[in-house]
């Protein structure tokens, strides 16, 4: 009995971590906090800058055939261990998706295309908004995500790996 206990323990120690924020390569990462303000309007997106096991395991995920498991654990667990969270005092657009003024936990989802979508979990509704994401012409190993003002509201400038984009979130209306 000792023995398989201590294959199981080893077994679980050697097996790669694939939740967002979970790994030994994560336990230090720098949580960032970005705030825009412009007249009552506030918004706030702070994360944890994540390496995913410094940048290696970027590549095997998007491996289309390889790294489906990987894929598919990843999807699944995030909603556990979101990356972070964004606070808007104002109703916004971001993408197609309109996210009502709240605290929302923000976290990645691959699809089985290698489709990325940045997921806003609510009290009552998960809001996912596909990302477009084209080659960098840099290496990222952190994840990061930068708040940014826009005329109409704010932007994120997303890169991890060797894929960045850009994501627009429009303020629609002062909530009340």
């Amino acid at each position: 009995m000792k023995k398989l206990l201590s294959l199981v323990l080893a077994a679980a120690l050697c097996a790669p971590a694939f939740a967002q924020k979970m790994g030994s390569t994560n336990s230090n990462a720098p949580m960032m906090k970005q705030t825009i303000e412009a007249g009552s309007a506030k918004m706030s997106l702070d994360y944890e800058a994540i390496t995913w096991a410094d940048g290696k395991t970027m590549s095997r995920i998007m491996d289309k055939e390889k790294g489906a498991g990987a894929r598919k654990r990843i999807s699944e667990s995030a909603a556990q261990a979101p990356l972070g969270s964004f606070t808007t005092s104002v109703e916004c657009k971001i993408g197609e998706q309109t996210l009502p003024a709240g605290d929302y936990k923000v976290f990645f989802t691959i699809d089985e295309e290698l489709n990325w979508s940045i997921n806003f979990q609510g009290k009552d509704k998960t809001f996912a908004q596909k990302l477009t994401l084209a080659d960098a012409g840099h290496e990222s190993k952190r994840l990061m995500l930068c708040l940014y003002a826009t005329d109409k509201g704010a932007g994120v400038y997303v890169a991890f790996g060797s894929k960045s984009g850009d994501l627009q979130i429009n303020a629609e209306k002062k909530s009340s």
